[in-house]
């Protein structure tokens, strides 16, 4: 199930230090960007992780280039 995006004002503390990097790494032109791009791919990581956590080291990996 896919949720609706809600968008709402919220005021947090940041370091700024960081932010700005957020921001050169990420390629993002402001800071809400840089922001919902890092949540994205905390997300999309996330989706990725379960199946190999639910795998629980049943799979094999094997050589495809040499």
């Amino acid at each position: 199930m896919r949720h609706r995006a809600v968008r709402r004002h919220t005021h947090l503390q940041l370091d700024q230090a960081k932010l700005m990097r957020k921001k050169t790494v990420l390629g993002a032109k402001t800071e809400t960007e840089a922001i919902e791009r890092a949540l994205a791919l905390v997300v999309k990581e996330h989706t990725l992780d379960q199946p190999l956590k639910r795998a629980k080291g049943r799979m094999q990996l094997r050589k495809v280039f040499r």
